[in-house]
C-alpha cells in the first residue's frame, strides 16, 4: 500500500515538473516574440525599408534628371541670346566696314577731281603767258635791238608769275633773313658787308601754295668773315 501511494507521488511530480518545463518554454517562446521581431515581420519590414530606399533613390535620380533638363534648357537659351548678339554685332561691323571703305573711295575720288580741277585752272591761267611766248617769237626781227629783246623775257616772266599766282602759287621772299623751312643754302660766303645769315644771292627761287612749300628757295648765305 505505502509502495503505490510513493510511485502515485513520484508520477505527480513528474507530470508537475513537466508542465513547468513546458509552461517555461512557452514563455520564453512568447518573450522572443516580444522582445523579437517575427520573421515574417521582420522581412516584410526589410522589404518595406528597401522598397522605401528604393522609391528615394529613384526620386533624386529623377530631380537629378530633371536638374539637368533644366540647366540644359538655360545653357541652350543663353547660347542662342550670344549667338544673336553676335550675329548683330557681325552685321553691324560689316556694314561699318563697308560704309568706310565707301567713304575711302569718295574721298580718293574727290582728292582725284581737285588735283585734275587745280591742274585744269593751272593749264588754263598759263595758256595766254603760252600764247605770248608765240607772239614774242614772231615779233622778233634779226634787227630787234639787244634792250627789246631783254624787255620780251621780262614781261613774258611777269605775266607767268601772274597766272600762278592766281592759281595760289607765290614766290619765297629772298629779303628777310636765312630761314631753312624755305630756304636751302648751298653755300656760305664771308662777308663784312652783311651780317651772318643773310641771302645774298639767289640761285634757284623757291614756290608756297599758302603756307604749304612747294619748292625752297636755293640761296648763298653770308657768313663771319675768317
Amino acid at each position: 500500500m505505502s509502495d503505490q501511494f510513493v510511485s502515485k507521488n513520484k508520477a505527480d511530480e513528474l507530470q508537475r515538473k513537466l508542465k513547468q518545463n513546458m509552461s517555461k518554454e512557452t514563455l520564453g517562446a512568447d518573450e522572443a516574440v516580444v522582445d523579437g521581431a517575427d520573421p515574417i515581420d521582420s522581412c516584410e519590414i526589410s522589404e518595406d525599408a528597401q522598397h522605401a530606399q528604393n522609391g528615394n533613390e529613384t526620386t533624386q535620380e529623377t530631380e537629378w534628371a530633371e536638374a539637368e533638363e533644366v540647366s540644359s534648357v538655360s545653357a541652350s537659351a543663353d547660347y542662342k541670346k550670344l549667338k544673336e548678339q553676335y550675329d548683330e554685332l557681325d552685321t553691324n561691323y560689316k556694314r561699318l566696314w563697308a560704309d568706310q571703305q565707301n567713304m575711302l573711295k569718295r574721298f580718293q575720288k574727290e582728292k582725284d577731281d581737285l588735283r585734275k580741277f587745280a591742274a585744269a585752272n593751272t593749264v588754263e591761267a598759263i595758256l595766254p603767258a603760252l600764247d605770248n611766248f608765240d607772239f614774242a617769237k614772231k615779233s622778233l626781227k634779226p634787227d630787234t635791238a639787244f634792250e627789246e629783246v631783254i624787255k620780251s623775257f621780262d614781261m613774258l616772266k611777269t605775266q607767268f608769275q601772274m597766272a600762278l599766282q592766281s592759281v595760289g602759287l607765290n614766290e619765297i621772299p629772298t629779303n628777310i633773313p636765312f630761314d631753312p623751312a624755305k630756304h636751302e643754302a648751298v653755300t656760305n660766303v664771308p662777308s663784312n658787308d652783311h651780317e651772318p645769315g643773310t641771302i645774298i644771292e639767289v640761285v634757284k627761287p623757291g614756290y608756297v601754295i599758302g603756307d604749304r612749300v612747294v619748292r625752297a628757295a636755293t640761296v648763298v648765305v653770308s657768313s663771319k668773315p675768317e
